[in-house]
């Protein structure tokens, strides 16, 4: 698996359909997770840039959507200093769900973190079992929950590499 990052507008239509496939598959587990205009082209670029879009590519095809931005007023105010990657709707198309490829995702997005010199990796998810142990099982560590005004998120995050090495360094001195 790979991360290719959106290069055309045309991209935008490619992620809203992979994203109403998740919601379909959601809704239909009745689990609720995002609206379907959350998820349309036009809610997603009201929400990101072309460039916090990235796909998750198997064998050149888009098999899931993650955006990945250097900054998060709204779930993380209090982290200012640029040096995190923060990871919304990271989603695979229901087809490859439920056969490791989360955790490969995860993985993948967690060494982009670490190619841009990024020490920590955080995420904010909905307040679900089944989403608490898939991150902690990716190695995250639960921060807390945060509540928002319609609306809970739980929040986690993952030291990378650079992180590691940072904090080891700053010990010796």
């Amino acid at each position: 698996m790979d991360i290719a990052k959106a290069t055309k507008s045309s991209d935008w239509t490619n992620a809203s359909e992979i994203l109403c496939r998740v919601v379909d598959r959601l809704a239909h587990l009745g689990r609720h997770l995002w609206t379907m205009d959350q998820v349309s082209m036009q809610g997603l670029k009201e929400s990101y840039s072309l460039e916090d879009l990235h796909f998750l590519m198997l064998n050149d095809r888009r098999i899931g959507v993650v955006f990945l931005q250097e900054s998060d007023p709204m779930f993380w105010p209090e982290i200012n200093e640029n040096d995190s990657l923060f990871v919304h709707k990271l989603a695979l198309d229901p087809t490859f769900q439920g056969k490791g490829n989360g955790i490969i995702a995860v993985s993948k997005v967690l060494r982009a973190a670490d190619a841009r010199g990024l020490s920590w990796l955080r995420l904010d998810c909905d307040d679900r079992s089944e989403l608490h142990r898939f991150y902690q099982q990716c190695g995250f560590d639960f921060v807390d929950l945060k509540e928002m005004p319609n609306f809970k998120v739980a929040r986690y995050q993952l030291l990378t590499s650079t992180g590691k090495r940072r904090q080891k360094a700053a010990r010796l001195l």
